[in-house]
C-alpha cells in the first residue's frame, strides 16, 4: 500500500464532515468545504471523498436517490423520511453479531440497513395540518 501524503483539502473534507450528521451529499459537503477553502473544485472534493471512503476513514450511503457521507464508521442503520428527506443515524440497532447466525454465510465484516418513513418532526406538523 502506498504511502498517503498529507492533504490539506482532505483534512478539511474531513474535518467538516465529522462536524455534522446531516449526511451531506457531495453537493452540500462542497458548498460548506468551500467557505474554508475557497478554490476547491468539485472534482478534488469527490476525489478526496473516494480516497476517504478507501481509507475506512468514512462511508457512502444510498438513500435511493443520492450518496450521503457519514463520519461516523462504527456499524449502524439509517432512517430516511419519505417526507422531508433527512437521513438520521438509527445507534439502537448496532450489535457486534450482526444478528446473523447463518453458518453458509461466512465472515460478516458489517451491513448496511436503510429504513424508510416519516420522521417525528414530519409525523408532529401533519398531526397539527389535521
Amino acid at each position: 500500500m502506498p504511502i498517503e501524503r498529507k492533504s490539506r483539502q482532505r483534512d478539511a473534507i474531513l474535518a467538516d464532515l465529522k462536524s455534522r450528521y446531516d449526511h451531506p451529499t457531495a453537493k452540500e459537503l462542497y458548498n460548506s468545504v468551500r467557505e474554508c477553502i475557497p478554490n476547491l473544485s468539485l472534482g478534488t472534493l469527490y476525489r478526496n471523498l473516494s480516497q476517504l471512503e478507501e481509507n475506512g476513514q468514512i462511508i457512502r450511503i444510498s438513500d435511493g436517490t443520492n450518496d450521503r457521507f457519514d463520519a461516523n464508521i462504527t456499524p449502524h442503520a439509517h432512517f430516511k423520511c419519505l417526507s422531508c428527506g433527512k437521513l438520521y443515524d438509527i445507534v439502537s440497532i448496532k450489535n457486534d453479531s450482526y444478528g446473523f447466525s447463518d453458518e453458509n454465510i461466512g465472515q460478516i465484516y458489517g451491513y448496511s440497513l436503510m429504513l424508510y418513513g416519516n420522521c417525528k418532526i414530519c409525523c408532529e406538523n401533519r398531526e397539527n395540518i389535521n
